[in-house]
C-alpha cells in the first residue's frame, strides 16, 4: 500500500492533511512515547457542504483505554 501523505500534530494533537481526493484510505497512527500504533480504514466522500474539521477520537489505545473510535465531522 503506497503511502499518500504523512503528517505530524501540533501540541494540541492537530493536523492536517489537506485536500485528499475521494477514496478509502488506512489512517496510521503511530506514537513512540507510548510505543503503540493502530490504524483505521477510513472512506473519503464529498460532501455537500465543505467539512471544517473532523476529530479522530482514538482513545481506546492513546492514552487510557477509554471511548470508542470515533470520528466526528464539523
Amino acid at each position: 500500500m503506497p503511502l499518500v501523505k504523512a503528517t505530524q500534530t501540533d501540541s494540541h494533537g492537530s493536523f492536517d492533511f489537506g485536500i485528499l481526493a475521494s477514496g478509502h484510505y488506512t489512517l496510521t497512527v503511530d506514537d513512540e512515547n507510548w510505543r503503540s500504533s493502530d490504524w483505521f480504514d477510513v472512506e473519503v466522500t464529498r460532501l455537500p457542504s465543505e467539512t471544517a474539521s473532523v476529530t479522530v477520537d482514538i482513545s481506546p489505545n492513546f492514552p487510557n483505554c477509554e471511548g470508542g473510535h470515533e470520528f466526528v465531522v464539523k
